[in-house]
């Protein structure tokens, strides 16, 4: 059995896999949400990072989990533009859509979104938010326990015509 602790700590590991070799002093773990300025001062010691967050789930029609995948990256006396992380996060958005989530669909709907402002610039870093969605299959569902009270599925039959009607 899957809980979503479990299915957070994967998309970190997913994303570790893809961008360590790629950028081996690059800090990837999990994050717990969203970022106040303090948070952002504290974590910008550690740049360039990719912090994940599990910040959504969705259970009815549409089976999903939302993640935001946040970049935070310092600029340099030769990057003033922070152009750096826009490699990141195209190299980021690359390794998700490229990720095995062996319990989704693959669909991912990533967006990302630039959150720079004086505030931060004041104290040379940026900050990208990285959104992205994993939409869960039934069977993985199932197999994960991920969403409780499915077994009535198990019990529905029918039959489909196809061809003109009499």
């Amino acid at each position: 059995m899957s809980d979503y602790l479990e299915v957070r700590d994967e998309a970190v590991e997913q994303i570790k896999e893809g961008i360590l070799p790629l950028y081996p002093k690059m800090t990837i773990e999990a994050h717990p949400g969203i970022f106040t300025e303090q948070s952002i001062k504290r974590d910008a010691q550690r740049t360039p990072a990719i912090l994940t967050s599990l910040v959504k789930t969705s259970e009815g029609d549409r089976n999903s989990i939302t993640f935001v995948s946040w970049v935070l990256y310092r600029a340099s006396s030769e990057d003033k533009l922070y152009s750096g992380a826009l490699k990141i996060i195209s190299t980021l958005s690359l390794v998700i859509r490229k990720a095995d989530f062996d319990l989704a669909i693959k669909d991912t709907n990533i967006e990302s979104e630039c959150l720079y402002s004086g505030t931060l610039d004041a104290i040379n870093v940026t900050l990208w938010a990285v959104k992205w969605e994993l939409v869960l299959g039934e069977r993985a569902i199932q197999e994960r326990g991920l969403l409780e009270g499915l077994e009535f599925f198990d019990e529905l039959r029918g039959t489909a015509f196809v061809g003109p009607s009499e």
